[in-house]
């Protein structure tokens, strides 16, 4: 297997710990769009663009494990929260 080196990838990755301001381009995904999953997003974060399985949101860091615990406390699926990149304004 070829070595790949990722230091200057990882270099530009963000810590848990993250209590800034700062805001993050996320894609939640679920297995079926609704007005009930999208209103429970809209507490921690704002919903950008509405896609076939999830949603693009702008989050503070500390909103991405209030996203995924406000939907598993309704009982909605999540397949994935990803990180896409952060975003300056």
């Amino acid at each position: 297997m070829k070595h790949v080196e990722y230091d200057s990838l990882l270099q530009k990755v963000t810590s848990p710990l993250d209590y800034s301001e700062d805001l993050y381009l996320l894609y939640v995904e679920v297995a079926k769009t609704t007005s009930d999953i999208k209103e429970i997003i809209l507490k921690h974060a704002n919903v950008t663009t509405e896609l076939e399985f999830g949603y693009l949101c702008e989050a503070h860091m500390q909103a991405i494990p209030e996203i995924a615990r406000s939907l598993s406390f309704e009982n909605h699926a999540i397949y994935q929260i990803i990180r896409l990149a952060k975003i300056t304004k």
